[in-house]
């Protein structure tokens, strides 16, 4: 199968391209500084496409880093932009890929605290419902073309390195780490593993439509902490007031860390999807014992 993986320098992109060429998958990536074995964005035109089974858009700008307008502007554009795009080749070729896998993420759903949100749920309010409501549009006229597109949700993507997870254990391993805010706030989660695992599993079967890509076990944040404190060895009792959070990282800090979202991975579970890394500490474990 050829597939095409725009935002295949990042770590989602990145692991995916690993898993599909040791199945034998030949992997087009697009870039916006192109390596030897890339192409750049100029060249995603609709005769590229012909020659594509499968497209997997995971390019937008990291939303990490303090929102100022530009920022805010940078993480719109850079999704809906490439989105709009990447639909009018595909749409426009003489023989499409079968398959667009769109990515999006939980912020679509907005801070509904308790509520367990399954594909169903309606879109909330906020900068980031806002975002991955136009990044998902951007994306229909693919499936109005009655090309099999599927929008995985993300929850937070746990893996070693400088990302989420690498922030929260450098806190954790210098003793202070904790609560959040009251830490109530549930966070959904999924291993870089069955992240990819969740997506070859897109690719392969029929589903369609929005698909959250987060484990049955979400935490409330505090529990997070301290299950992370354990697989440290360190304590995980030193709250974080939610005024210091938002005084010093502004809206991000409040969308990222002190909102709530409890996804239900429904459509992963009929589909017979099963986790390899389904409950937090083991997979804690597991990502930083590498």
């Amino acid at each position: 199968m050829n597939v095409l993986i725009t935002g295949v320098t990042g770590l989602i992109g990145s692991e995916l391209a690993t898993a599909l060429r040791s199945r034998g998958d030949n992997v087009i990536g697009v870039s916006r500084t192109p390596t030897d074995d890339q192409v750049s964005w100029e060249d995603v035109t609709p005769s590229l496409l012909d020659e594509v089974d499968a497209v997997v858009n995971l390019a937008g700008e990291s939303i990490a880093g303090r929102w100022t307008k530009s920022k805010k502007d940078r993480i719109l554009a850079s999704r809906v932009e490439a989105t709009s795009l990447l639909a009018a080749a595909i749409t426009s070729a003489d023989n499409p890929p079968k398959v667009l896998v769109q990515a999006s993420a939980s912020g679509f759903y907005g801070d509904m605290g308790d509520v367990i949100l399954n594909e169903s749920a309606a879109a909330g309010k906020g900068f980031l419902s806002d975002v991955c409501q136009q990044w998902e549009a951007a994306a229909q006229p693919v499936a109005d073309l009655g090309i099999r597109t599927v929008v995985p949700r993300f929850s937070i993507v746990l893996a070693d390195g400088p990302g989420a997870l690498g922030r929260l254990a450098l806190v954790t391993k210098l003793c202070i780490g904790g609560p959040l805010g009251n830490g109530r706030q549930w966070w959904s989660w999924i291993s870089i593993n069955d992240t990819v695992r969740a997506l070859l599993h897109l690719l392969d079967h029929d589903i369609s439509g929005p698909v959250n890509i987060a484990t049955p076990n979400p935490e409330l944040q505090r529990t997070f902490a301290k299950k992370l404190g354990n697989v440290l060895r360190r304590p995980s009792f030193v709250p974080t007031p939610g005024f210091a959070i938002r005084l010093v990282l502004g809206e991000m800090g409040k969308n990222l860390l002190l909102e709530s979202f409890r996804l239900d991975p429904g459509a992963l579970v009929e589909s017979d999807f099963e986790f390899d890394d389904p409950e937090l500490e083991g997979a804690l474990r597991g990502i930083l014992s590498n």
